[in-house]
């Protein structure tokens, strides 16, 4: 794997759909698959994602207590994450935006959309990075 590629947490309890888009996306980014939230978390302990794609639909810990956890740490707040599910209505993807989601991709997905999507976000939060950064500095100054 290229050490530059962005790093993408990938959370769904099918491995099917683990397997699928970590084959889809190979090459383009560092896929880390999580069948649950209890293993999304254990991934965070020892890396930082530039992404989540997160299902809602899990047992145990659902897609909307993970971002609900996630949004409540501030070491975790920022990484955007993107709702990827079968959910196709309009409430389930108004509560994720709620909740902190930044979009939402419903199963099955356009690879090409998914890419998109993908790179809008990761566009999107390193731009907000550089004027993270550039505010702080004038703040210094």
């Amino acid at each position: 794997m290229n050490s530059f590629q962005k790093k993408i947490v990938l959370v769904d309890d099918v491995s099917f759909h683990l397997l699928n888009v970590k084959e889809r996306l190979k090459g383009r980014y560092e896929i880390y698959p999580a069948q649950s939230s209890e293993i999304l978390f254990e991934i965070l302990s020892n890396i930082t994602p530039d992404l989540i794609l997160l299902d809602i639909e899990m047992p145990g810990v659902d897609g909307y207590e993970t971002i609900g956890q996630l949004k409540s740490n501030t070491k975790f707040r920022d990484i955007p994450v993107v709702f990827f599910t079968a959910h196709k209505d309009k409430q389930s993807a108004k509560k994720g935006i709620t909740l902190g989601a930044v979009d939402f991709i419903a199963k099955p997905y356009n690879d090409s959309d998914l890419i998109d999507c993908i790179e809008t976000h990761l566009d999107k939060s390193k731009q907000e990075l550089k004027l993270n950064k550039l505010l702080f500095r004038r703040r210094l100054q």
